[in-house]
């Protein structure tokens, strides 16, 4: 009798595993999902930069097809469109990041302006600065900003100087600055230059160049996580901690690097090509699908910080059909694993939701909002 009870205790235990490792659940339908195009064909949003969860349930989506803020409400229906191109207060050149920065907040950061909008649940912006303010640091970017609104930032990549041959010569490997960023965008650390991965150097049809990610290339992670900086590898399963003392430390990620499939690479590239404006997206898909594939998946993917001041790592490539991360402290102690079962790419971890973008079978944008169940 006491084995069969023992029995019955073990298997109604779900949220640990035999390793130790708590299993935390994501439900397989999100509880929201918002189409670039509604179905009486008003127009929600084209092209998300970011976005965020307000407690009320509903959304704050920085647009980049126009340059506005979308608010739409916890049942999808768009309230309002606040903001619009220009230089003027509340106004944007270009929307190149945007997350959640503090309590019912969104941070976008406009780099044709040198500028970062912090927006209020209105969609209105609240306060607009200058990044970096009064300083030669270099130009922002990509931001992180941790619930508490503490920030840092990666520099726009640069070649790095000493980078390793390539065998394609369009490949570039870059280098990026850190910088940890107080609330009136005041250069508060510099944590110097990091390894950024590699870029592509793209000639277009008209003889035009410019540059991409590269598709399942080496790329540094960043997220502000309490208030560490925690920066993942573009070479290895491995982080740096920084700690706003000075102090670093380096942690171990749980993950495996493996040869990619074609599938996959496939996948890495239209979800490159969907970074862009629809009009200009298969002229890029057609120059990334002419480089070489790497020969390894980057380890990681993706880094992330949730309210709880727990690292969320993607070991997932990016454009897979399912986000596989791991959950750590900063310490390097695993926490549990989670998999949600969607094609995001993820913009956003609450205490009990994941928020992420992802474009449909006819390219459709869309915000869905995953529950997320915690033991």
């Amino acid at each position: 009798m006491r084995a069969r009870l023992l029995r019955a205790l073990l298997f109604s235990m779900p949220c640990a595993s035999i390793t130790g490792q708590a299993v935390w659940t994501v439900d397989r339908a999100p509880i929201l999902d918002v189409p670039g195009l509604s179905l009486d064909g008003e127009v929600m949003f084209g092209y998300p930069a970011g976005a965020t969860r307000l407690s009320d349930g509903s959304l704050l989506v920085a647009d980049r097809a126009d340059n506005g803020i979308r608010v739409i409400d916890a049942t999808g229906k768009l309230v309002r469109t606040v903001g619009r191109e220009g230089d003027g207060p509340g106004e944007y050149r270009s929307m190149i990041w945007a997350g959640g920065c503090g309590a019912d907040s969104l941070l976008v950061w406009d780099m044709a302006r040198r500028q970062a909008t912090l927006i209020g649940a209105s969609g209105a912006a609240a306060r607009q600065f200058a990044v970096p303010a009064g300083d030669t640091a270099q130009s922002p970017y990509r931001f992180s900003c941790a619930s508490h609104r503490a920030m840092a930032y990666l520099s726009v990549p640069r070649p790095a100087r000493g980078g390793t041959a390539q065998q394609d010569p369009n490949v570039l490997e870059v280098s990026a600055a850190l910088y940890r960023v107080a609330r009136d965008g005041t250069i508060m650390q510099r944590l110097g230059e990091i390894p950024a991965g590699e870029m592509l150097v793209l000639t277009s049809p008209t003889g035009g160049r410019g540059s991409a990610p590269r598709p399942m290339g080496r790329a540094a992670t960043m997220a502000m996580v309490g208030d560490d900086i925690v920066v993942g590898s573009p070479d290895s399963a491995t982080a740096t901690v920084a700690h706003p003392d000075g102090t670093s430390d380096r942690i171990v990620i749980p993950l495996t690097r493996r040869a990619p499939t074609r599938a996959e690479f496939d996948a890495a590239i239209q979800a490159t090509a969907s970074m862009i404006p629809a009009r200009l997206r298969q002229e890029m898909v057609t120059a990334l699908a002419a480089t070489p594939m790497p020969e390894r998946l980057p380890a990681i993917s993706g880094v992330f910080g949730d309210p709880e001041g727990l690292l969320w790592v993607q070991g997932s490539p990016v454009g897979a059909t399912v986000v596989d991360l791991v959950v750590m402290r900063v310490s390097g102690r695993v926490v549990a694993r989670v998999r949600v079962p969607a094609p995001l790419t993820v913009h956003e971890i609450g205490l009990d939701y994941v928020l992420g973008s992802y474009a449909d079978a006819d390219d459709e944008p869309h915000i869905a909002v995953y529950r997320l169940r915690r033991p």
